[in-house]
């Protein structure tokens, strides 16, 4: 995974921890789901999000996305602070443009 990428993708972890889940939905990152979903898929879940450690990056799933050229899919296991590496999933799409990489919540679940 290329350092523009990795930098979008903490920044989209930084804002879902945050809670900012409107910016994202107003954005587009929020992708299919909507603020309220992803809101409460957080607080269901129950514990409190944190940023990826160094070593959750080769944890990444990344392949080509087959219905578009030049976007890939990933799938990320994320971290809490109560627990390290959670039964959380981030899946993503990301494109690469012009301006760099536009990304796009595909789903986040429990494993």
């Amino acid at each position: 995974m290329n350092d523009e990428l990795r930098r979008e993708i903490h920044q989209l972890i930084s804002d879902l921890s945050a809670g900012r889940y409107a910016e994202m939905a107003a954005d587009g990152r929020a992708g299919r789901l909507s603020a309220e979903e992803l809101r409460r898929t957080i607080e269901q879940y129950g514990r409190t999000l944190i940023l990826l450690p160094d070593e959750a990056w080769a944890l990444v799933d990344e392949y080509p996305h087959a219905n578009a050229p030049g976007t890939v899919a990933l799938d990320l296991p994320l971290w809490t602070k109560e627990e390290g590496r959670s039964d959380l999933t981030l899946s993503l799409s990301a494109t690469k443009e012009m301006n760099g990489w536009v990304l796009h919540i595909d789903d986040l679940h429990v494993l």
